[in-house]
């Protein structure tokens, strides 16, 4: 994956992390036209040729790391190298972001100087800048990437984790390993900040701008030195371009998924909540009812109609399960949506997701497994359990889990839960399994002679592994707010933001096959299929399963604040493992 911009240090690790753990999985396969290094001697690796290169690399570094430079685009960093007096510096279009922009260069002296964000050629990760002060800057001559073979010796420069004081651009040397389409395969070990640092040849020329790394430290990859000069006049006019690939979603299947969803479009609306969009809407009745996403209306909603229109909304029921609620606008004659109930669509059956009057669908995907449940995340409290006769003993705490921060103690008995009654631990397991993290609990325990009342908040499964499916999963449009927990639902492909949620979803005959309720993953999007909706909506309209609107909107801020003291407290622990059952030869359990 791409080299992610350096941040401030409060970001430091969530960049770390998602550049070390995550590209495995999104470093790109290696073309058939890439070049194996050949056994020959050219790569020979004997002691004559090491020392030839070290000599080569000295030779070339003062010039190559004066014109090796830091630069900071608002709180991003990364690294860029100068290739003109004048002060055109080449990066990676990521550090960029959009063109226009104010920007500071660290020269490798640490002076610093004005700039600007010039072009960016997105597809292949180039961008271009300028130094705007007056002066003469130090310049890199640029080489040729055309001609490069595999085994050829190079330097990386750059600014790891962002530029620091004191510390001129790091050096590291060594080998194209393969020449791909579009980008170099160095061994060369890059991170987070040596995003737009150039790569050279031995005799200190620019061949290449580091671009995105994978999960091994041999796995870095550049945008070739060419690619820039092909593509300068456009980058030095500002230009933002990308290349018109073979996508799924081609112009030509987009304006035809756009006629086949034109009328559908029309029963979507935008819902919004104290001024920002959150969600999608679909009309499920022409008096004004509409039927959303529940948990991510955090204030009086509004809903915007596809003729533009807006509209104060009140909620009417809410249904948990499937995490609906029903709107009731002040509005009639709306179009109605028409349900495709009958069938449930299989796996590999297109599908896609209108927009609120949308002249082309947000996406367009397929089914990726037959419908099914998807369970809930389980509360955690952090504690190993052991036999007390009535009651829970605790024979563990483990460290910087909700239980500790309560202050629980070892040879601690739980006795209630809530105010209820605790019959042994694994009765305690089965309650706690029905919690959520974020919910609030209070135990009843008697420590020696004494009973006490704590109040904790439960926590989640905090480990590597969990680690790296949050952060996968959160990448790029990130998770729905609530994104389990459903007794049924159609999974499938489709990269629909969070707030595009809510919305239907319509087979390649434009039927509605049901309303999108969660983004659930990298891969995954949720939809409560229509065989589960139409029996709900008329129960929904009736008022009967209604928190007022003043109570919904507090536990939503209740729930928001939960879910905060979690995310600012989740540790290293790994709470929520189960050990041996204490009914089979002792031990204990966790939870």
């Amino acid at each position: 994956m791409r080299l992610p911009p350096f941040r401030p240090i409060s970001a430091l690790l969530t960049c770390l992390w998602l550049v070390l753990a995550a590209g495995l999985c999104l470093s790109p396969a290696l073309s058939a036209e890439s070049q194996p290094i050949a056994a020959s001697a050219a790569t020979s690796q004997t002691l004559d040729e090491l020392l030839s290169v070290q000599r080569q690399v000295q030779a070339a570094l003062d010039k190559a790391l004066s014109a090796t430079v830091g630069i900071r685009v608002g709180p991003a960093q990364g690294s860029g190298v100068i290739v003109s007096k004048d002060g055109y510096v080449l990066t990676a279009g990521h550090v960029i972001s959009k063109p226009g922009q104010a920007a500071t260069f660290i020269l490798s002296d640490g002076t610093t100087v004005r700039g600007k964000t010039l072009g960016i050629y997105t597809t292949l990760d180039a961008g271009l800048m300028k130094i705007t002060d007056e002066g003469t800057w130090p310049a890199a001559e640029q080489g040729e990437s055309a001609d490069l073979k595999p085994g050829a010796w190079c330097i990386a420069a750059g600014h790891p984790l962002g530029y620091q004081d004191e510390r001129p651009p790091v050096v590291r040397v060594g080998r194209v390993l393969r020449v791909l389409n579009g980008q170099l395969h160095t061994d060369c070990p890059l991170v987070a900040g040596d995003s737009g640092g150039p790569l050279f040849d031995l005799d200190g020329r620019v061949i290449g701008i580091n671009s995105r790394i994978g999960s091994s430290t041999d796995m870095n990859y550049h945008v070739p030195v060419g690619v820039f000069r092909d593509a300068w006049d456009r980058l030095v006019r500002g230009d933002c371009w990308e290349d018109h690939l073979p996508r799924k979603e081609s112009r030509g299947v987009t304006e035809a998924l756009g006629r086949l969803t034109r009328e559908v479009a029309q029963c979507v609306v935008r819902v919004e909540c104290r001024g920002k969009s959150v969600a999608l809407g679909t009309v499920v009745g022409t008096a004004g009812w509409i039927l959303t996403k529940a948990s991510e209306l955090n204030g009086p909603p509004v809903c915007r109609l596809a003729d533009g229109r807006r509209f104060d909304a009140q909620v009417v029921g809410v249904d948990e399960k499937f995490d609906l609620a029903m709107l009731k606008i002040d509005a009639d004659g709306l179009q109605e949506i028409s349900w495709n109930s009958a069938a449930t669509p299989t796996v590999g059956q297109w599908v896609a997701a209108p927009g609120p009057g949308a002249a082309s669908p947000l996406g367009l995907g397929v089914v990726s497994v037959p419908q099914r449940l998807i369970p809930g995340e389980r509360g955690v409290l952090g504690v190993g359990l052991g036999r007390a006769g009535p009651g829970a003993r605790v024979v563990r705490v483990l460290s910087d889990t909700p239980a500790e921060k309560a202050g629980l103690l070892e040879n601690d008995v739980i006795t209630h839960l809530d105010g209820c009654p605790v019959e042994d631990q694994e009765a305690l397991i089965g309650a706690l399994q029905e919690r959520r993290p974020g919910d609030p609990v209070r135990l009843t325990i008697r420590r020696g002679v004494d009973e006490l009342e704590i109040l904790t908040v439960l926590g989640k499964v905090d480990n590597a592994a969990a680690r790296k499916r949050e952060m996968q999963n959160r990448s790029d449009v990130g998770v729905s707010r609530r994104h389990d927990d459903f007794p049924v639902v159609l999974q499938h492909d489709m990269v629909l933001k969070p707030n595009e949620c809510g919305g239907p979803l319509v087979d390649l005959a434009g039927g509605v096959v049901g309303i999108n309720i969660a983004r659930g993953g990298r891969t995954e999007t949720y939809t409560v299929p229509s065989h589960v909706l139409v029996p709900l909506i008329d129960d929904l309209k009736s008022g009967r399963f209604l928190p007022t609107g003043a109570e919904a909107i507090a536990r939503s801020e209740a729930k928001r604040e939960r879910e905060v003291w979690v995310t600012s407290n989740e540790t290293n622990a790994e709470p929520g493992q189960r050990l041996p059952d204490p009914r089979r030869g002792g031990g204990e359990r966790r939870q």
